[in-house]
C-alpha cells in the first residue's frame, strides 16, 4: 500500500498494470467535443494556490489511472459529467441500481438543455485487467444498452447540476462488475462519464479487513499524557478510530504502547484515556498486537538480530505516586513501639499487565510494505510467528492477481483493495468514488482466492509529526467505518474472523525479495551494540532496568514503521537518541584533581562524583595508593542524587618521611562493575614539616613556659627578701628610738 500523510490525503489512484484501483476515475468526464479523460481529481475542501482538474487526453494529459492535471486557475474552462452510483456501487439485484450524475459548468457560457442517458454494459467485465481498462482508459469491447434517458436543464456558467437516475426497465443480470457510462447530449457535443456497478447476487465470498491502531511516532518511550489525552479525547484519531471499528467484524492490530502508556500512569492517567482503554477491552473484534511502538521487524531481522526486539521494563514511565501501596498484613507478633513501620511499597503492574490488549488470535507481524523478502518470514516465523504482507509482494500477486490469504509462515493481504479502501477511509472529496472502486475490486479479488477467505488491510494512520503536540486525525470516525462497512457488508462479502484466516490450509506462496532499509538497519545495530554499556552503566541503580527498559523502549519507538512519512525528522530524532545514549553511557564517573600538596599529616583529600542519570545512584569509591608514606581509606560507599556533582572527601594519613605518592581511585558499582577508566590523584607529601614546625613551636612554648616559671620564683624570692630586708631596718629604727628615750630619763633623774 501506499503511504500517504495528512496534508497530502490521497486523491488518485494506481497506475495501470498495477492491481485495479478506481477512486478517482469514477468521475472520469470528457469535454464538449467528445474525449474521454484521464482521471478527475478531488478537490481539497480549502483549495491550494493551484487546483487540479480533469485532465483531456486529446491535450496530451498523462493516460494513467489517477494521474491529475495541474491547471492554470481559471483556466479549466470546460464542464465535467461525474457518475456515483448509490450503495458504494453495490446492488443485490440490478432492479435497486441508483446513480447520481453530477454536471459541473466551470465555463463562461451557459450549457443548453439536452437529454442524460444512463448506459449499463451488457456483459460484466472479466476481470480487474478489463475493470482497469474502463476505468483508467473508458476502454472495453462489451456493448451498451441505454437504461435510462432523461431530460436535462441548461445550466448557467459556473453552475452545478444533479440528476438523480433510477431505471425501471433494466434486464436481468447475472452477478458481476459492470461498466457504467452516463451521456449528456445538447445542441451537437456532448459529456460523458463513466463508473461501474456490481451485481452481488446470492453468492458471497469470505473477506476480512484489519484495522491497525496506532499513534504519532515519538523518540520517547511513550507517549506522553498530553499526547495521550489529545488522541483519546472525542475528536482525537484513537477515539475516531476505536468508534469506527465498534459494532462491525474489523480485526484490529493494537500498538501495545498505546495501553501501556496509558497504564503506566496509574491514577494520573486522563479519564477520556482510561474510558478508551476500557472500551478497547471491552470490543468482541479478534486482534493481534503489533510490535512494540509499531517497530519494523523487517529491520531488525536484516541485521542479524535472533529474534525481534521487545521491551523489557517501563518502570522508568511510572511514579510510585499514582499507585496505591501494598499494605502489609497485620502480624499477630507483638510490635516494638520504638521502631517505625516501614512506609508501603506501591504495587506496580507488570510488564504483560502494561502491554496486555486482550485477547489475541495470533502473533503477528506487520513490517513496513516492501520490506520484508523470504528471510525476513523465515526468521519471524521461526517461534510461530507470522508475518503480514501485502500480495504484490508475491511473485504471484506481483500483476494484481489475488494471492489466497494463508500462507505458510505469512498472511497475505490484497493490495489492490487494501488500497482502495485506505483510500475510501479518508474524510475527502474522493471518499464516495473510492467505495465504489474498493467495491468493484473487492468483488474480483474475493473470487480469486480459492477457497481461502480475502484479507484486506487499511494502512496505518500517516500521522503530521509534530515535537510535542499530537497531530490531529486523518480519518473521521465516519469515513473510516464506511470503508470498513463497505467491505463487512458488502452484499457480496461474508464477513469472515481472523481465526477462519488461520484456520485455512496454507499455501505455498513465493515471497519476493524484501527491500533493505540500510539506514534502519544501522539503527538496529547501534541500538544493540549500546545496550550492553548501559547495562553497565545501570548496575549503579537500585533498579537497572529503569535505565535498560527506557533505552529498549526509546530504540523501539524509534523503529516505527510511522517514522517512514517523515524521514527527515526520523534522522533527526535519531541523531537525538544517540547524543543522549553517549550522554547516558558517560553519565556516571569521577573527577580528580591531579596534582595534591599535602602539608599535613592528616586532611581530607577530595573528589568529585558525577551523576548525569535521571535517577540516584550508590557508588564505591576504591582508592588504592603505591607508597606507604600515606595511609588512606581503601573504599568509600558513596549515595549521589540525580543530576548532581557533589564533592567526597578521601581520608589520609601521612607517615614518616616525605615524596611523592600516586593515588588509584576507581568508581565501583555495589556489584563491583568498575565504571569509567581508573583516576590517578600526584600527592605531594611533606607531613615532616608539619612535626618539625610542632617540635620548634613545643619548644618555644617550653622554653617560654620555664622562662617565665624562672622569673616568677626569682621575683617572688626577690619580693620576699626585699620584705624581709624593710622588717629588719624597721627593727632597728625602733631599737634605737627605745634607747634614746631610756637615755633622757636617765639623764632627767640625775638632775
Amino acid at each position: 500500500m501506499t503511504r500517504r500523510g495528512t496534508a497530502e490525503a490521497p486523491r488518485c489512484l494506481r497506475l495501470l498494470g498495477a492491481p485495479v484501483a478506481v477512486a478517482l476515475a469514477l468521475l472520469g468526464a470528457v469535454s464538449p467535443t467528445g474525449a474521454w479523460p484521464a482521471a478527475a481529481a478531488a478537490v481539497d475542501p480549502d483549495p491550494p494556490a493551484r487546483s487540479f482538474g480533469t485532465a483531456d487526453t486529446d491535450k496530451g494529459a498523462d493516460d494513467r489511472v489517477g494521474m491529475l492535471a495541474e491547471v492554470d486557475e481559471g483556466g479549466a474552462e470546460e464542464p465535467v459529467l461525474s457518475l456515483l452510483p448509490d450503495q458504494d456501487g453495490v446492488v443485490r439485484s440490478p432492479d435497486q441500481l441508483a446513480a447520481t450524475a453530477t454536471v459541473e459548468n466551470r465555463g463562461g457560457e451557459a450549457l443548453p438543455a439536452g437529454t442524460l442517458t444512463l448506459g449499463i454494459g451488457r456483459d460484466p467485465l472479466t476481470d480487474r485487467a478489463a475493470l482497469d481498462a474502463w476505468v483508467s482508459e473508458g476502454r472495453t469491447d462489451i456493448p451498451f444498452v441505454a437504461a435510462q434517458t432523461t431530460r436535462m436543464d441548461e445550466v448557467g456558467p459556473g453552475d452545478t447540476a444533479t440528476v438523480e437516475l433510477s431505471p425501471d426497465d433494466v434486464d436481468d443480470l447475472r452477478p458481476g462488475v459492470y461498466p457504467l457510462r452516463a451521456t449528456r447530449e445538447a445542441a451537437g457535443s456532448s459529456l460523458r462519464g463513466r463508473s461501474v456497478i456490481v451485481v452481488a447476487g446470492d453468492d458471497r465470498a469470505p473477506a476480512s479487513v484489519v484495522v491497525p491502531i496506532t499513534a504519532p511516532p515519538t523518540a520517547e518511550g511513550l507517549l506522553s499524557a498530553d499526547q495521550i489525552a489529545q488522541l483519546t479525547e472525542p475528536g482525537g484519531a484513537l477515539a475516531q478510530t476505536l468508534d469506527a471499528v465498534a459494532g462491525t467484524s474489523a480485526v484490529l492490530a493494537v500498538d501495545p504502547a498505546i495501553p501501556a502508556a496509558i497504564r503506566v500512569l496509574g491514577t494520573a492517567a486522563p479519564a477520556s484515556a482510561l474510558d478508551w482503554l476500557e472500551r478497547l477491552e471491552q470490543l468482541p473484534n479478534e486482534r493481534f498486537a503489533l510490535q512494540f511502538g509499531d517497530a519494523d521487524a523487517a529491520a531488525q531481522v536484516q541485521a542479524g538480530l535472533p529474534a525481534p526486539l521487545a521491551p523489557t521494563s517501563l518502570r522508568a514511565f511510572e511514579s510510585g505516586q499514582n499507585f496505591e501501596a501494598t499494605v502489609p498484613t497485620p502480624s499477630a507478633a507483638p510490635i516494638d513501639e520504638a521502631t517505625p513501620e516501614p512506609a508501603p511499597e506501591p504495587e506496580y503492574p507488570s510488564l504483560e499487565e502494561l502491554l496486555a490488549i486482550g485477547e489475541e488470535a495470533a502473533r503477528v507481524y506487520w513490517p513496513a510494505e516492501g520490506t520484508a523478502g523470504p528471510d525476513v518470514v523465515e526468521a519471524l516465523s521461526a517461534d510461530g510467528g507470522l508475518t503480514l504482507l501485502p500480495s504484490t509482494a508475491t511473485s504471484e500477486g506481483a500483476d494484481g492477481t489475488g494471492v489466497p490469504s494463508r500462507a505458510e509462515g505469512a498472511l497475505v493481504y490484497d493490495d489492490g483493495v487494501s488500497d482502495e479502501l485506505t483510500a475510501a477511509a479518508f474524510d475527502d472529496d474522493a471518499h464516495e468514488q473510492a467505495l465504489v472502486a474498493s467495491s468493484a475490486d473487492l468483488w474480483f479479488a474475493a473470487r480469486e482466492t480459492g477457497d481461502t477467505p480475502l484479507l484486506v488491510a487499511l494502512d496505518r494512520v500517516s500521522y503530521a509529526t509534530a515535537e510535542e503536540d499530537a497531530a490531529p486525525a486523518i480519518r473521521t470516525e465516519d469515513s473510516l467505518r464506511d470503508a470498513i462497512e463497505s467491505v463487512t457488508r458488502n452484499p457480496s462479502i461474508a464477513p469472515a474472523r481472523l481465526s477462519d484466516v488461520l484456520d485455512a490450509t496454507p499455501h505455498a506462496v513465493t515471497v519476493d525479495d524484501g527491500a533493505r532499509a540500510d539506514e534502519r538497519i544501522d539503527a538496529v545495530t547501534a541500538f544493540t551494540s549500546a545496550e550492553p554499556q548501559l547495562a553497565h552503566i545501570a548496575t549503579a541503580l537500585a533498579e537497572p532496568e529503569l535505565l535498560t527498559g527506557q533505552a529498549r523502549a526509546e530504540a523501539l519507538q524509534l523503529l516505527a514503521v510511522g517514522w517512514r512519512d517523515d524521514e527527515d525528522a526520523w534522522r533527526a530524532a535519531l541523531g537525538a537518541h544517540a547524543e543522549k545514549t553517549a550522554q547516558r553511557i558517560d553519565g556516571v564517573g569521577v573527577t580528580v584533581s591531579e596534582q595534591v600538596q599535602l602539608l599535613s599529616a592528616e586532611a581530607p583529600l577530595p573528589v568529585w562524583v558525577r551523576n548525569g542519570l535521571a535517577w540516584p545512584i550508590t557508588v564505591v569509591l576504591d582508592v588504592s595508593r603505591d607508597s606507604v608514606r600515606l595511609d588512606v581509606q581503601e573504599r568509600i560507599e558513596v549515595e549521589v542524587p540525580p543530576g548532581s556533582n557533589p564533592r567526597v572527601e578521601i581520608p589520609v594519613e601521612a607517615r614518616v618521611g616525605s615524596g611523592e605518592v600516586q593515588l588509584a581511585v576507581s568508581l565501583f558499582t555495589p556489584t563491583g562493575e568498575q565504571i569509567g577508566p581508573v583516576q590517578n590523584m600526584n600527592v605531594t607529601v611533606r607531613a615532616e614539616w608539619e612535626r618539625i614546625g610542632i617540635v620548634v613551636l613545643f619548644g618555644l612554648v617550653a622554653i617560654l613556659l620555664v622562662g617565665g616559671v624562672i622569673r616568677t620564683v626569682l621575683k617572688t624570692r626577690r619580693r620576699r627578701r626585699e620584705r624581709a630586708d624593710g622588717a629588719g631596718a624597721n627593727g632597728m629604727d625602733d631599737a634605737s628610738g627605745s634607747d634614746g628615750a631610756s637615755a633622757g630619763k636617765k639623764d632627767a633623774s640625775d638632775e
